[in-house]
Order: structure tokens, then sequence, then C-alpha cells
């Protein structure tokens, strides 16, 4: 059994899709740990070969789950990070966010102010959509790769083809969830470029309040991606521009993903989509002035007081 913990009540309950999708890897193997230092093998043309299963590189993250002896899994997103999450001045703005206008900004408080433990009904994300771009997870993802077209694979709605045979972006372009993506080549590293993107997903949000200000961005949004590979590792570089809402371009700090073990694979899961039925949305419960912070580490001051410091 896995218990997913967003605001606690002495209740389980579910916090979304993206971190759905991490749970259920929980019980797949790791990763392998010496991606690095390997040889990196090459397709047939010389290009670096990005096929097979790719995740985090070190499976899961270990401060973000507990495992006990029965096999169950704890997600300890707890009430010290809402608490933190809750402050959306600008002297607690978390590094590294995009730089909204100020008339998007006042937008994209207003959003932070309803986020706890980095978790929002308004996330786009909790109504099943698609991550967007670069919002879908740079792992774990199955990827194909042929010279003509590059395949990601999420399971989450968030698949996308990668054009690699030279063809510009439609002009016509409708926008998607996912966008339009072309690819090319710059020495080993594979770069995508990705427009056509409507306004329906966020840029960020979700797991663990590292992206307080990183939810809206027009349908002008401008995404370029560099993936490099060295060994069994990939590390991905991501610049999103946004004319409409952004001042300048956002960098975001590099990610990196791990071929994983012979015998992983990717697991979907179930989240209905439609709008019209069940949404993970529908079993968010909001925070409570009565919540109380379980979590099995603490330190300092902190250690077992509730969120109100008693």
């Amino acid at each position: 059994m896995t218990y997913w913990p967003g605001s606690w009540r002495g209740t389980v309950v579910f916090v979304g899709a993206s971190m759905a999708a991490m749970l259920l890897l929980a019980s797949r193997p790791a990763a392998s740990q010496n991606g690095a230092g390997k040889p990196t093998p090459t397709m047939a043309d010389g290009h670096p070969n990005f096929n097979g299963y790719w995740v985090a590189p070190n499976g899961q993250p270990a401060e973000q789950f507990q495992r006990s002896a029965d096999g169950s899994v704890l997600f300890d997103f707890s009430l010290d990070q809402g608490k933190q999450e809750l402050c959306v001045t600008d002297a607690c703005q978390a590094p590294n966010q995009p730089a909204y206008k100020s008339e998007y900004m006042a937008k994209v408080k207003e959003i932070a102010k309803t986020e706890f433990a980095g978790t929002t009904p308004l996330d786009p994300d909790l109504s099943c959509k698609p991550g967007g771009v670069p919002r879908a997870p740079a792992g774990p993802v199955q990827i194909v790769q042929t010279p003509q077209v590059i395949a990601m694979v999420h399971g989450d709605y968030s698949d996308r083809l990668i054009y690699m045979d030279g063809r510009p972006h439609p002009k016509d372009l409708e926008p998607s969830y996912m966008g339009d993506s072309t690819g090319h080549w710059e020495g080993n590293t594979l770069v995508v470029d990705t427009i056509g993107l409507n306004d329906e997903t966020w840029l960020g949000g979700g797991i663990g309040g590292r992206t307080v200000y990183t939810s809206i961005h027009s349908d002008k949004e401008h995404v370029v991606e560099r993936w490099t590979r060295s060994g069994d590792d990939i590390t991905i570089e991501t610049v999103v521009e946004d004319p409409v809402m952004l001042s300048k371009p956002w960098v975001i700090a590099p990610r990196k993903i791990r071929l994983s073990t012979p015998d992983d694979y990717l697991v979907t899961y179930y989240c209905d989509g439609s709008g019209i039925n069940e949404t993970l949305k529908d079993h968010y419960v909001k925070p409570d002035p009565n919540d109380r912070d379980i979590k099995n580490k603490c330190s300092g001051h902190r250690c077992g007081k509730d969120i109100t410091g008693h």
C-alpha cells in the first residue's frame, strides 16, 4: 500500500499527477548508481544513442519518501514545506523563478497563495492535463530514437515527437498541450526547439514547493532544450522565452536523468482526464488550521511541534 500525503488530517490525500508517476516508479528498481564515466554509445549515424528507459539519477530522491518493512511508501511533503510555501512576498521568493512582468506577477502571486506544500487545486496537472514543456518530467521517460524522429513517452499524456528531418515548424500551427518540437544535432548535443504551446499548462509548480512562482504562461511560449548524453547520464539544459508574460528568458537549472536497469520499465497510471468524470483534484483536501506535522524527521526547535509551533 502507498500513502500519498498532501495536507495531513489523519487521512491519506492524493496530491497530483506528477507525484503519481513518481510514486508508481517507487516500486521499480532504482537506476544504476554509476552512470557517469562510462562510454557513450552511438547510433549508426554517429550521434549519441538516446534509446532506453530513463529515470531520476537515484531512482527516487531518498529524502522525499520512506519505505516501511511491509513495502508501504510514505511520501513526506509535509507542513514545514507547506508553511514556507505560504510566504509569497518578494523577500521569500524561491531562487531562479521566471521573471514575470508586473501585471502577470500579480496573478502568479494570487495563485501561489492557494498552494500548500506545492499543491493547489488550480494546478492544471490536477485536472489530468498534459504537463506541457518544460514541465513534462525529464524522467521517467522511454525514448525511442530514429534518424527521422525521436519519441519521448512518459505515460501521463505528456508524450511528444521530436522531428529530426529538418522540417520547419508549421506556419499554421494550432496551439496544443505539448506543442510542435523539431530537433537537430550540435556536435553530440540534441537541441530541441518547441513552439505552438497552448496556455492551458503551467511552466512548473508541484512537488516539494520548489516552484512557487512558476505557473502561468502564454501561447507565445518558446522552449529550447539541450540534451547531452555522457555515459549512462543525460543532462538537460532548458531556456524558456515568453515575450507576453516574461521580461527575460528563464534559464532552468540543468536536470539529469540516468539510464535505468535492464529489468525496469515504464509504468502508466490512471487519470480520467476528460474533465467530465473524476479528476485528481477531486481528491484534494484543503489545509486546515488543525493540521499537524507528523513527519518522521525533525530538527532543532521544530521537533515535536505542530504547525502552530506548540
